[in-house]
């Protein structure tokens, strides 16, 4: 009995082993492609990258701008920076009668301002606003220096808390209107106020060429650097809606008039 079972069992052996490698080949074949498919993915995508760059850094610029600008509106609000840019494109929306009025702001000065040796920024936005045609009675200059866009944000809520307003347009870089729209949206949430944009374009690139110039690289490199901090920073706080005091501001403003 023994003799004549070890036959069956080295055939069933046999078959079992035979039936293991015909089910180990798909795997090893499935295995092999996927390898393959890798190893592609690893040497073209860097190519594809490369191909595809100008739509890719194009859409991840528009990704940033935002211009739903409206008339009429209240107030023309010019943010900070771009001197170059900003007070010119508030002025052609003042002469389009967008709105009566442009706010600017006081911003911290540095050493050579001090000294007198250069106009501070608000002074430097008035000039430019009166030579393309703003009336100057028609310049909202807030009071108190500001140094952030979340700073402008509140000094503007500051105004609206005894100036109530309907609309109010953000005038700023192409870049910068997205997180410009998010911040002054969040200070002045629970406000009756539309927030609008309207950007203000550079002078030697835009959102086609940007990554082709240092100016433009550092502009859009340094936006998506500030976009999450400015996330991170402001959306764990309730900063937006109260002073030291812990009252909301505009509740606290309009007690005191």
């Amino acid at each position: 009995m023994a003799d004549s079972s070890r036959p069956t069992s080295l055939i069933t052996s046999g078959m079992l082993a035979t039936d293991s490698r015909r089910a180990s080949g798909p795997r090893r074949r499935r295995r092999s492609w996927l390898w393959r498919g890798i190893v592609a993915v690893l040497l073209l995508g860097p190519v594809l990258l490369y191909l595809a760059r100008e739509p890719l850094l194009t859409a991840a610029a528009r990704a940033l701008t935002i211009d739903d600008a409206e008339a009429p509106a209240d107030y023309l609000v010019v943010l900070g920076g771009g001197a170059e840019t900003r007070p010119f494109a508030a002025a052609e929306l003042y002469r389009k009668r967008f709105a009566p009025r442009v706010v600017i702001f006081e911003h911290k000065t540095d050493r050579i301002t001090d000294l007198g040796l250069t106009p501070t920024h608000d002074q430097l936005y008035r000039k430019v606003l009166e030579l393309e045609g703003v009336a100057a009675e028609a310049i909202v200059r807030l009071p108190g220096a500001v140094d952030s866009s979340w700073d402008e944000a509140r000094s503007l809520q500051r105004l609206l808390a005894s100036h109530p307003a309907r609309r109010v347009v953000l005038v700023t870089s192409a870049e910068h209107t997205r997180r410009a729209r998010w911040v002054f949206r969040k200070v002045l949430d629970g406000t009756p106020v539309q927030v609008r944009m309207a950007p203000a374009r550079h002078l030697t690139f835009d959102e086609t060429n940007w990554w082709k110039q240092d100016e433009g690289a550092l502009a859009y490199l340094h936006e998506y650097l500030k976009l999450p901090f400015y996330w991170i920073r402001y959306v764990l706080s309730d900063e937006q809606a109260h002073d030291a005091s812990g009252l909301p501001i505009r509740f606290r403003e309009r007690g005191a008039e």
